[in-house]
């Protein structure tokens, strides 16, 4: 397993995929603890919740990883734990499952290998007229981290359905969706959301909740696959936009 691993990173070492040296902020290390709740509604209406939980870590060098874990939905089913791993130090992506014997490595490309055009996307109904109105909530300390709060709300006009020639029907404002979301004040904790609200038109509703948070760093045995997994080169497209996140041990070659 270390030979592959070693041989794995050494082809990443002379590609020469170096991060370009840019100032930064100090980025302090943590461990982090999520309880997601989802609710989705089924055929029948109801509202059927079930719960996700999130480790994330991150080293003073920048390495990150994340494990996430689906709570089964029956008695016949075993929870997976799907792990991702960015280590910019040796340029290189890892993700593997637990259980499993297969772990994924792909070189990260360079900043300016990237095609233009790429960014994030968005999911979900949309209106052509929406407005996005934002509010803040002030802050407040969660599991020990200093977070401020926003909340998003966006909402769009509609015409009504049908028409009545005698009476006008006036256009109505409908709740497209609204966000809630509590950041980091920490410069060396910039990105980290400590709590995330989520609540659709179709009252589809996501809640997202640090539940626990250790400043300590951690071992550099979390950012690499166990012992014993067999090592998978994965190529990385230029061609195509690249994101990490969509890094999956069955979509390797």
């Amino acid at each position: 397993m270390r030979l592959s691993m070693g041989g794995v990173l050494a082809l990443v070492g002379m590609a020469g995929l170096a991060l370009p040296n840019v100032a930064q902020v100090a980025q302090l290390p943590y461990m982090a603890e999520f309880k997601i709740l989802q609710w989705q509604r089924v055929a029948n209406g109801v509202a059927v919740p079930y719960e996700t939980t999130v480790i994330a870590a991150r080293d003073s060098q920048g390495r990150k990883m994340t494990a996430k874990t689906v709570s089964p939905m029956g008695a016949d089913q075993k929870a997976i734990t799907h792990f991702q791993a960015f280590d910019p130090v040796a340029h290189a992506g890892f993700s593997w499952s637990s259980p499993g014997r297969e772990a994924t490595v792909m070189a990260i490309p360079l900043f300016g290998a990237i095609p233009q055009g790429c960014g994030y996307a968005t999911f979900g109904i949309g209106y052509a007229n929406e407005k996005t109105t934002k509010e803040d909530l002030g802050t407040k300390t969660i599991q020990g981290v200093l977070a401020r709060g926003r909340r998003l709300s966006t909402t769009a006009t509609v015409e009504p359905i049908g028409k009545n020639k005698k009476h006008k029907q006036q256009p109505v404002t409908i709740k497209v969706r609204s966000t809630e979301l509590w950041e980091a004040i920490d410069p060396g904790l910039a990105g980290l959301l400590v709590r995330e609200v989520e609540e659709d038109a179709q009252s589809v509703k996501m809640s997202k909740e640090l539940v626990n948070f250790s400043r300590s760093e951690p071992d550099a045995v979390f950012f690499r696959p166990p012992a014993g997994y067999e090592i998978v080169n994965r190529e990385v497209n230029l061609d195509a936009c690249f994101s990490f996140e969509n890094l999956d041990p069955s979509a390797a070659p």
